[in-house]
């Protein structure tokens, strides 16, 4: 008997990963809005506290790498976690699927 694929430990792992991508790209937004002025995206709502407890573990790491200021304040930790994340989910999916 087979495992449905959706169902396989793996696509599942994979699955996780895409939505780790989801809040760092959600963390993305939030930051230009709170820039743009909207007070709802105050890094200090506990939501977006929450969001950062959830997305700073995986951008700190590149942002030592790469820090903001070597790019004259440009932040693309975020581009280059999505990348390495969306290449996990992917070769994972591929590991689910056989």
């Amino acid at each position: 008997m087979t495992m449905p694929t959706s169902a396989h430990p793996l696509a599942l792992l994979a699955s996780l990963v895409h939505l780790v991508s989801l809040l760092i790209l959600v963390d993305v937004i939030v930051s230009w809005a709170y820039m743009l002025g909207a007070s709802g995206a105050s890094p200090y709502q506990p939501w977006v506290r929450t969001l950062r407890r959830m997305t700073d573990p995986i951008l700190a790491p590149i942002r030592r790498l790469l820090p903001p200021r070597m790019l004259h304040g440009l932040d693309i930790s975020p581009i280059i976690a999505i990348l390495i994340l969306q290449f996990v989910a992917d070769v994972l999916a591929g590991m689910a699927h056989g």
